[in-house]
């Protein structure tokens, strides 16, 4: 299971004496539509993050863990968006940005995405995935608890199909949909809000029969044209 980050709560805002760290680990290849099971990646990798100078840093990942990759000079904030870019541009695995607090953890296994399960899953609802879009593959969990959050209705507005992981495979959000146990779903072709390349999610609380619907907050999240972003976002109820 990799370590995965966070893209934080609507309360949580990068450090005000943010200062300068360093992160190291190993790069993964994950797996199944789990987005949890992983192996390591065996093959070369370029690091990326947002630096504390205000330009990006990287480092190599040369696949072994007797040489994990050392990024130095990261941005400690709530919510940095790291990247990993395969050294084979084109095959199975796609650049995958994953959202860290590097403001709080210094050791991160960072992961890549298959193309393959991402095809399954559109597969599974009848869509298509564009590989000129970006795909969003997030997890919510609660704030307080760190479990996943079931019930609850996500929107993304530049977002083509938002899949929801269901008890028997996965569900193409008609308005309605809700996350499972897993609090996980998949936005996929997403278009950048803006020039940053940052899109908004929208989470609500669904409506039972004892509780109303309620809005649960509104989070960033990185959209990258071509490759994948994976995150938790953490959710105040």
């Amino acid at each position: 299971m990799m370590s995965n980050g966070s893209a934080g709560s609507s309360s949580m805002n990068p450090d005000s004496d943010a200062g300068t760290g360093t992160l190291t680990g190993n790069v993964l290849q994950l797996t199944d539509g789990t987005f949890v099971q992983a192996t390591l990646y065996p093959n070369g990798a370029t690091i990326s993050a947002d630096g504390a100078s205000g330009s990006p840093v990287t480092a190599t990942w040369g696949g072994s863990v007797s040489d994990p990759y050392v990024l130095g000079g990261v941005a400690r904030v709530a919510t940095n968006w790291v990247s990993v870019e395969p050294a084979v541009v084109g095959g199975d695995l796609l650049p995958t940005y994953q959202a860290v607090q590097t403001n709080r953890v210094t050791n991160v296994d960072l992961a890549l995405v298959s193309a393959t399960v991402l095809d399954g899953i559109f597969d599974a609802v009848s869509s298509l995935r564009s590989p000129a879009s970006g795909q969003v593959v997030l997890f919510f969990h609660s704030a307080g608890t760190g479990a996943p959050l079931a019930g609850l209705h996500v929107t993304m507005a530049k977002a083509q199909a938002a899949i929801y992981a269901a008890t028997n495979g996965w569900l193409l959000d008609d308005g309605t949909a809700i996350t499972n146990k897993d609090g996980l779903i998949v936005f996929g072709n997403v278009e950048p809000a803006n020039s940053n390349g940052v899109q908004s999610v929208v989470v609500t609380r669904a409506a039972t029969a004892s509780v109303p619907a309620a809005a649960a907050g509104q989070f960033s999240v990185r959209v990258v044209q071509g490759a994948v972003t994976i995150a938790t976002v953490d959710v105040q109820l």
